[in-house]
């Protein structure tokens, strides 16, 4: 008996569906860390660091994910994002081998669940004026009743989510305050000199937040010893020409894993303003030796002039103002800052004068990334053009400027495998005192690890002048930040008192993939509507107006009464009105009938047009095989 082709294709069809189900069924019994990534991003890929981190976890974690399903179902991209969150932190729990206890909720309006959510810290957010509130965040604890939270999971920080997720993890497994060394003669915790005369001298605000949440160590800038090894991050601040002792201990300290935040200014402004007797001499930072080792170069004695980033100042005087852009003050905004990396990913405006500009050196074995850098409108100048003056020729600065049509990097994070600035052996004042603690110590040659260095040729981005706002409130003077400066210095210290997994860690994409061309279909409609809603609104307005601009007569009695011509009028003011209203109500229904007719259309071609296609040409594909065979099979 023949048996049909078409059957004997279907039949196989759904044997090979039933034997996928069946594979898939027991591989996820028998490997439930297994998994496999098909977006083209990786977005369900967990890095290298990443998986380290959580294999070295020591004490149990709680992490409970916050969703309000309704937030899903209002905003579907928040419902994508959604499924990103709960899908890593679902793998982050299996690969920590029972380290991580993974609770997923769904808080409801008035319920146990949302007061756990405010009480966790979460960030409540109603979708419409008095709606319901939802929540979508995430809250973590340990054993030791230490917690983190990721608030509001924002969809413009989605594609650093590993990263935030695995700095939460390692924040919790390790939850001990990070130690910075500060090693600087600027003046950033105020003047030393005014304070021991009993005179107000306030720190700098950055300062202030570093301290709120790491431990700052003062550290003199000439030393005959070891940087400590419970520095997690030095700070080194506008160095003048290192001894070469002190010098050696960086080189050493960076070369066994340490991690350096360097500002390194051409011209510090700051230095000028805060002058300070402890101070040698404002001489510019003497670096070299160190950042050539590192692969890096700053350009000597000239700073950014970025007409494009130049802030508008006065000119003039006081009495003649004259508004002009001065080249050596700029706010970095837009593509000056860079979007992938964590430290400045979210980022939006930084402050820096008279910045520098540093670069990778041709043939260096480290890797350069930039962090903040001009526009395309800019060249360097001479110190020298500001240097000595009190007040800048900001207008002869402009008149002789020629961009040169090149991006300058002003900050830039340095990673990879170094060697030492000092190949020939450590220094002769080193080597000669047996006493001292560096002579003790063996001399490291290469980076044990890769190295992680953050340069910035800038000190004013430090300065609270250039990016808060001070004014006297009710005695006190409080201070309102007009740019990010704080912001980066803080996150840079974050990122480089990681460990080296946690600093490797760099942006994703987003799970949620715009439809460009529904979008612009539904803009182009939305436009159409406001246009046709703006000239019915005008109308409704002038009949309105015309409406009230009857004066109706009082009888005797105090009723009003209107004539029947003023009724007529009335009638016909109100019948337009209300027609007005109706056809405002008809064209929102026909934006919205339009966008639900092209979502059904795409539904259509996605879920059922195209499986269907797929399944005939696999149909037709079987059909002729099989008439292939039996014409093979009649022939011989």
């Amino acid at each position: 008996m023949r048996r049909s082709p078409v059957l004997l294709t279907a039949a196989g069809l759904f044997l090979a569906c039933v034997l996928f189900l069946a594979v898939s069924s027991i591989a996820a019994r028998l490997f439930p860390a297994a998994s496999v990534d098909l977006t083209d991003q990786g977005l369900y890929t967990l890095s290298g660091g990443t998986k380290a981190i959580l294999q070295r976890i020591d004490e149990p974690i709680t992490l409970k994910f916050y969703y309000s399903k309704r937030l899903g179902e209002v905003v579907p991209s928040y419902g994508v994002y959604a499924d990103r969150v709960r899908a890593l932190l679902q793998r982050y729990a299996s690969i920590a081998g029972g380290k991580i206890h993974l609770e997923i909720l769904n808080p409801t309006p008035f319920s146990e669940l949302e007061d756990q959510a405010t009480a966790a810290g979460l960030q409540a957010v109603t979708l419409e004026q008095g709606s319901e509130s939802v929540y979508f965040g995430l809250s973590g604890s340990n054993t030791t009743d230490d917690t983190e939270t990721i608030p509001f999971f924002q969809s413009d920080r989605e594609k650093f989510l590993e990263y935030d997720l695995t700095r939460m993890v390692q924040a919790l497994a390790h939850p001990k305050k990070k130690i910075v060394g500060l090693m600087t003669e600027l003046q950033l915790e105020g003047d030393p000199v005014a304070q021991m005369r009993g005179q107000q001298s306030m720190p700098q605000a950055v300062m202030d937040q570093l301290r709120q949440n790491y431990d700052v160590h003062d550290l003199a800038v000439s030393i005959d010893s070891p940087i400590p090894d419970d520095v997690d991050v030095l700070m080194l601040v506008q160095p003048e020409k290192l001894d070469d002792k002190t010098e050696y201990a960086i080189d050493q300290f960076v070369l066994r894993g340490g991690h350096v935040l360097l500002f390194a200014d051409p011209y510090s402004e700051f230095e000028q303003s805060h002058r300070s007797a402890m101070r040698r001499g404002g001489a510019p930072p003497g670096v070299d030796r160190l950042l050539k080792a590192w692969g890096v170069t700053l350009t000597p004695a000239k700073f950014v002039g970025d007409r494009a980033a130049a802030t508008s100042v006065n000119a003039g005087d006081p009495d003649h103002p004259i508004e002009a852009e001065y080249l050596g003050w700029l706010t970095l905004r837009g593509d000056d800052i860079n979007p992938t990396d964590p430290i400045t990913g979210r980022l939006t405006q930084i402050n820096v004068g008279t910045a520098g500009a540093i670069a990778p050196i041709k043939g260096a074995h480290t890797d350069f990334e930039w962090l903040l850098r001009s526009s395309n409108d800019s060249n360097m100048i001479d110190v020298s053009r500001v240097a000595g003056a009190p007040v800048p020729d900001i207008l002869g600065l402009l008149k002789d400027f020629t961009p040169s049509g090149q991006r300058y990097t002003i900050a830039a994070r340095v990673s990879g495998i170094a060697s030492t600035a000092f190949p020939d052996g450590p220094p002769k004042d080193v080597t000669s005192d047996k006493s001292d603690k560096l002579s003790g110590m063996p001399q490291i040659k290469t980076a044990q690890q890769p190295i992680n260095v953050i340069v910035v040729a800038d000190t004013d981005i430090l300065d609270d002048h250039f990016w808060i706002q001070f004014q006297d409130f009710m005695g006190r003077r409080v201070g309102t930040p007009i740019a990010n400066n704080g912001d980066f210095v803080q996150n840079a210290v974050d990122s480089l008192g990681g460990t080296a997994d946690l600093i490797n860690l760099r942006s994703r994409g987003s799970a949620v993939r715009p439809f460009t061309v529904v979008d612009s279909m539904r803009h182009a409609a939305d436009d159409r509507y406001r246009t046709h809603e703006k000239e019915l609104e005008g109308r409704l307005q002038e009949a309105q107006q015309k409406l009230a601009s009857i004066k109706p007569a009082d009888d005797s009695s105090g009723d009003v009464t209107l004539t029947p011509d003023q009724q007529k009028t009335v009638d016909q003011f109100r019948a337009e009105i209300v027609a007005t209203r109706t056809e405002l109500r008809q064209v929102q229904l026909a934006l919205r009938e339009h966008i639900d007719r092209l979502k059904n259309k795409l539904v259509f071609f996605d879920v059922v047009l195209m499986p269907l296609l797929v399944a005939g040409l696999a149909v037709l594909i079987g059909v002729l095989r099989v008439r292939r065979r039996q014409r093979r099979a009649t022939v011989h």
